[in-house]
């Protein structure tokens, strides 16, 4: 059974939610449009606090900027592992790359058929990566050169993991969400 399924699971933001809405997540993500939570505690508050952070920067008046500082916990049931369509990568190796390039390279809302895909967390210096290696810096795009430097540009061993629900259906698989006081993993 997948670590996912097992222990609780986080997700930080800046707007307090009722209730998870997979629809509303943004294409051209790791795994594509979904919610997406993580498996540490401490990796969720960082991204909490970079959306803060950023929120904060583009209001320009601290004082004026309308968002706060949210974390929830997330429980999913164990028996959704075997109901629903999951994809676990054990690593980021070269099928996790494919699958993350295929899914930032697409507007397309679902780019794969999983309800819940679960693996590394390609870190902040991703984008820069990626973007290399669109450009051609690592070599001809879609070949295997190019492709095992860019994997290698993003120090997989360093990657924190997430778990994204991805469709309507995966939704289901929460037992438990509920907000929680982030200061107090502090």
């Amino acid at each position: 059974m997948s670590k996912a399924f097992e222990q609780p699971l986080f997700h930080g933001t800046i707007e307090p939610i009722q209730r998870i809405d997979v629809s509303r997540g943004r294409p051209r993500r790791d795994f594509g449009r979904g919610f997406y939570m993580a498996m540490s505690v401490e990796q969720a508050i960082g991204m909490m606090h970079k959306k803060y952070r950023e929120a904060v920067r583009r209001s320009r008046d601290v004082a004026q900027c309308r968002f706060s500082e949210h974390l929830y916990r997330i429980r999913l049931r164990p028996a959704a592992e075997h109901e629903l369509n999951v994809k676990v990568f054990d690593a980021a190796d070269m099928e996790w790359l494919e699958f993350i390039l295929m899914c930032r390279e697409t507007e397309e809302p679902h780019p794969h058929d999983f309800d819940i895909v679960i693996g590394p967390t390609a870190d902040d210096d991703t984008l820069i990566s990626l973007q290399n290696y669109w450009k051609g810096v690592y070599g001809p795009v879609g070949s295997k050169v190019a492709r095992d430097a860019l994997l290698s540009a993003l120090e997989p061993e360093n990657l924190g993991i997430q778990c994204c629900l991805c469709s309507l259906r995966s939704e289901s698989a929460v037992m438990a969400f509920v907000h929680v006081d982030w200061r107090m993993f502090a």
